[in-house]
C-alpha cells in the first residue's frame, strides 16, 4: 500500500480535480435513480455506502495532493482541508435541491461527513506511518 500512496502522490492533484468534476457532474443529472437492495423484509439503499465511500476518497485523495513529499499535513493545513471538505460536503447536497427530479437529503450529507471523518483517520494513522518509514528509511 504504502508504494501505491506513494506512486499515486505526483498526481494527486489532477486525481483531486478529476474527483472533484465527478462529483458535481453525478450530482448535477436530473432523476438518478437511487440504489436500492431488495430483501423480503425492507428495501436497503445504496446511496449512503455511495456517499460515504465518494466523500472517503474525495478525503483521501485531498490531503494526498496537498501533503509534502513526505506525506506531512501541518495542523493549519489539515483544519482548512477539513473545514473545505465539509463544506462542499454540504454545498454539493444544497444544490440537488436546485436539480430536477433530485432533492436535498440531511441523510446523504451525514454519509458525506462520516466518509470524511473516516477518510480523515485513516490518512492520520497511514500517512504519519508513511512518513515515520520514510524517516528511519533514510
Amino acid at each position: 500500500m504504502i508504494r501505491i500512496i506513494i506512486w499515486l502522490k505526483p498526481y494527486a492533484k489532477y486525481l483531486l480535480a478529476f474527483w472533484l468534476i465527478t462529483i458535481i457532474t453525478f450530482s448535477s443529472i436530473p432523476s438518478l435513480p437511487t440504489l436500492k437492495i431488495h430483501t423480503d423484509r425492507a428495501d436497503i439503499r445504496l446511496d449512503y455506502l455511495i456517499h460515504f465511500c465518494e466523500y472517503g476518497l474525495l478525503a483521501f485523495i485531498t490531503f494526498l495532493a496537498f501533503a509534502s513529499s513526505e506525506l506531512k499535513i501541518s495542523h493549519e493545513r489539515y483544519f482548512y482541508i477539513t473545514l473545505f471538505l465539509l463544506a462542499f460536503a454540504v454545498l454539493d447536497e444544497f444544490h440537488q435541491k436546485f436539480i430536477p427530479g433530485r432533492t436535498f437529503n440531511p441523510k446523504d450529507i451525514l454519509g458525506n461527513i462520516l466518509g470524511i471523518v473516516a477518510a480523515l483517520g485513516f490518512c492520520i494513522l497511514v500517512f504519519g506511518n508513511i512518513a515515520r518509514r520514510l524517516r528511519d528509511h533514510n
